[in-house]
């Protein structure tokens, strides 16, 4: 006896610990389904075990999925009955007397490896079919899904019942219910003749309008799908348009009281690869059949609001409709989606098609149809000519003289805005599946009123005319493979505003060849001043960059300077008649706008005037290289053969160089290994050295040497005086914001010196009223000197002061005894200049300038 209470002890604690390993196991599947699926809430209310099914009070469900979209459902008063509790399937039916689901959508994006859902296969079908209960009632429903508003919640009832295995035949009703009104949805599936008869009725308010009819037959793997839809009257269309407004981001229009008959009509037989549906309709083949009158505005999804007549007839190839037979009438306001990403200014209000087919003369396999496309809003567009869609292979369709005109009072962007566009084109050529093929014909051209730029450029009154240009592309399923720009086009501009252009009309003609990376513009640019300058522009739409090449022929400026009638900083004081000038120019603009280039500039023998200096003989070889905002000029070569500002010096010579940041040059930075000029017979020059214009003040080290004292007298205007000798010297030449000065200069005279003759009516006059002068003017009638010194002061205001001391003697006074002299002499430089401006010694121009400058200081 204690035996068996050990063994029955033994094997209740052997089932109870199996039956503990079971639940344990059976919470960690149903833990980890829980978790699979994203379960966050299952709540089972009043369950109870009945002899030929379940029941419950109440089921809750909530399921949240990672990208954020929840879905929460609700059920009261559930019932499933079944045939046997030893054989559940099929289900014999449920019932619930109410149901409650809410979704709400995440906010995450698709991504490229998402794959698109495909059709389930006939087997799958089938196998879910045997898991629903051959009869079903929801009392009712309220589904709460997203909507204009936010979210909306909408009522019904669902019935079904099916017979079980096999499936068919099979009915289902769906009821809706809005305000007073019921939308009453009804599907009834039935075997054929080795398919299935699918046939579907919609009621509105108990009125049955639209009907549709479908059977499907395996045929060798795929689908025949034979079909039609009718609808005949819509008079509910009022509350039917203000309900679906709920669903749709464009409210519908205002229908009258009383609209008039709308029809709809289809018929269709296709051939479908459920295997392949619907990542790829390549597989899709048959023949449509589409009639359609819609006398007030209808939404149609991902169209917009449509109204009018269709007729189509169109066949399927290879997953590609064929028009076969064309005819429409209609009037759409399109939803804003579609037109996103055109600027505002660009998208329709309001789109006319309309498609009058053309007679044949003979039978052909061509569709020809005369197009009229209108479209209204801030820019208006019509497109008009005629069509031929090709219905046999190779499908294309060909475009013959179609004209296309687009009028915008404003277009704006963040690059440029523009005024007054015009567009009228002339287009001629093929469309194809795989690609396409345009011509602009004669008469093709584009006008604006005005273009603005962020960069201050301001163009009136252009025009473009674009005659000759083609336009070639290739197409993929993918999407556009290829493309190609070419023509001579012809570009004008009335008159471009720009601060460094004086405004005037320019003019470009030449090559347009373009792709999908880049587009190029290669041909001669002029202007109305008579600049021309071959250019090749160059615009990388991958990268976004600019690049711009520009030459400057050989100019020469005997004939007229251009420059000077383009450049606004062209000095007006500079007047260039003689030499000639050519460059070149290589620019490119990153896509965040920052330059980058180089440029060359050569003169050769440019005679002028620079304010009142008369320059002949220029010769100049100047370099530029512009990077990272920093201007770098080199100038190896720069020489003037002669100067004149009043008196005649040269010539200039100069190898040196500049840099500085382009937004403020006078902070840069000079550098010169020569720097020497040709002064009255002698040589004046700067040691190789850097001169640092951001400091305030610069001292550099000037050297004279071999001045000829006879040519400097001839070029002071003292009558009388006369000399011989020449003078070297040393100057410290400062540089500040006040000008040029002149500290701790000095002169002398090379040994074994000169002479110097005084010899005037005015001095001799001195001497005989004065005693205490006739010794200086007897021995400045012929003074012979050995030494002749003397300290140079220069200030920034133009005064010179000059200290000489002279030792030597006049032959024929006292036996020629020695004699010193000590003269401090002060000129205003300026003044003589001026007064030598005056003369006959520099042309009439600078006379004439110095006069005005002289009458304007007077004011």
């Amino acid at each position: 006896m204690a035996r068996l209470c050990r063994n029955l002890l033994f094997s209740a604690s052997a089932v109870l610990m199996a039956l503990l390993l079971v639940a344990l196991f059976a919470h960690q599947r149903w833990v980890h389904f829980k978790q699979a699926q994203h379960l966050e809430v299952v709540e089972l209310a009043g369950v109870r075990l009945t002899t030929n099914g379940i029941a419950l009070r109440q089921l809750v469900l909530v399921q949240m999925q990672p990208d954020g979209t929840r879905l929460a459902l609700e059920a009261d008063d559930l019932r499933l009955e079944l045939d046997a509790w030893w054989r559940p399937l099929p289900l014999r039916s449920l019932e619930l007397t109410a149901v409650r689901v809410s979704w709400q959508p995440g906010r995450s994006e698709a991504t490229e490896e998402d794959e698109p859902p495909s059709l389930p296969e006939p087997d799958a079908l089938r196998q879910w079919a045997a898991w629903i209960p051959r009869e079903g009632r929801i009392e009712h429903t309220e589904l709460t899904l997203p909507c204009v508003r936010g979210q909306c919640t909408q009522a019904g009832t669902l019935n079904w019942r099916h017979a079980g295995e096999p499936v068919w035949p099979a009915r289902l009703q769906l009821a809706l219910s809005h305000d007073d009104h019921r939308l009453e949805l009804i599907a009834e599936a039935a075997a054929q003749d080795g398919g299935t008869q699918l046939d579907v009725d919609l009621l509105l308010d108990d009125q049955p309008r639209l009907t549709s009819q479908s059977r499907f037959t395996p045929l060798e793997g795929k689908t025949a799908w034979l079909g039609s839809l009718s609808l005949s009257a819509l008079p509910e269309a009022p509350w039917l348009l203000e309900w679906l407004g709920n669903w749709l981001a464009e409210t519908p229009a205002t229908l009258p009281e009383l609209p008039e008959q709308m029809r709809l009509g289809a018929g269709w037989e296709l051939t479908l690869d459920t295997r392949t549906l619907p990542q790829d309709w390549t597989a899709l083949a048959g023949n449509l059949r589409l009639s359609a009158n819609l006398p007030a505005p209808w939404p149609v999804v991902g169209i917009g609001q449509v109204q009018g007549r269709l007729d189509l007839s169109a066949k399927a190839e290879n997953g590609l409709w064929i028009p076969v037979d064309l005819a429409a009438d209609l009037v759409m306001r399109p939803e804003p989606e579609p037109f996103a990403v055109l600027p505002p200014a660009l998208r329709p209000n309001a789109v006319s098609l309309k498609i009058t087919p053309v007679t044949a003369s003979t039978p052909t396999a061509a569709l020809p149809f005369d197009l009229h496309l209108s479209a209204s809003g801030p820019s208006p567009l019509t497109l008009d000519g005629r069509v031929t869609l090709q219905t046999t292979a190779p499908y294309m369709a060909e475009l013959n003289a179609l004209h296309l005109t687009l009028r915008s009072q404003k277009l704006t962007s963040p690059q440029f805005t523009l005024n007054e566009l015009a567009a009228d084109l002339r287009l001629t050529g093929t469309l194809s599946p795989k690609a396409a093929a345009l011509r602009l014909d004669k008469g093709s051209r584009l006008t604006l009123g005005n273009l603005l730029t962020p960069s201050d450029v301001d163009a009136r009154r252009l025009s473009a005319d674009l005659a000759g240009t083609t336009i070639e592309a290739g197409f993929t399923p993918g999407g556009l493979t290829q493309l190609a720009l070419s023509g001579t086009p012809r570009l004008s501009v009335g008159e471009l505003r720009h601060p460094v252009l004086r405004p005037q009309g320019w003019q470009w003609s030449g090559t347009l060849v373009g792709d999908r990376s880049r587009v190029s513009l290669d041909g001669p640019l002029s202007n109305d001043a008579g600049l021309s300058l071959p250019l090749l522009l160059v615009q990388d739409l991958a990268g976004g960059t600019t690049r711009v090449d520009a030459k400057l022929p050989e100019l020469f400026l005997r004939a007229g300077n251009p420059l000077a009638d383009t450049l606004t900083d062209w000095p007006r004081v500079l007047t260039v008649g003689t030499g000639r000038l050519q460059g070149q120019l290589q620019l490119q603009i990153s896509s965040t706008g920052t330059p980058t280039g180089t440029a060359t500039l050569s003169a050769k023998g440019l005679g002028g005037i620079y304010d009142r200096t008369e320059l002949s003989g220029m010769d100049a070889e100047l370099s530029l290289a512009l990077q990272d905002d920093q201007l770098r000029v080199d100038v190896p070569v720069l020489s003037v053969r002669e100067a004149n500002p009043g008196f005649t010096f040269g010539p200039l010579r100069l190898d040196g160089s500049f840099t500085g940041p382009l937004a403020n040059l006078a902070q840069g930075r000079l550098t010169w290994r020569l720097a020497e000029v040709g002064l009255l017979g002698g040589r004046l020059w700067l040691e190789p050295g850097i001169a640092d214009l951001a400091a305030p003040t610069q001292q550099l080290d000037a050297h004279l040497r071999g001045l000829q004292l006879p040519a400097l007298l001839e070029a002071y205007p003292a009558e009388g005086l006369s000399g011989t000798g020449v003078i070297d010297g040393e100057m410290q030449v400062i540089r500040s914001d006040a000008g040029i000065s002149i500290e701790q200069g000095s002169l002398k005279a090379r040994e074994p010196g000169g002479a110097l003759q005084f010899r005037s009516a005015q001095i001799q006059a001195l001497g005989q009223s004065n005693p205490a002068m006739r010794l200086v003017t007897e021995a400045l009638d012929d003074f012979h000197y050995d030494l002749l010194t003397g300290d140079v002061h220069y200030a920034a205001d133009g005064a010179l002061t000059l200290g000489l001391k002279l030792h030597g003697r006049n032959p024929a006074l006292e036996g020629g005894r020695p004699i010193n002299f000590a003269i401090n002499l002060e000129e205003d430089i300026p003044a003589l200049l001026t007064s030598l401006q005056l003369s006959d010694r520099v042309s009439e121009t600078i006379q004439r300038r110095v006069q005005e400058r002289l009458g304007q200081e007077r004011k």
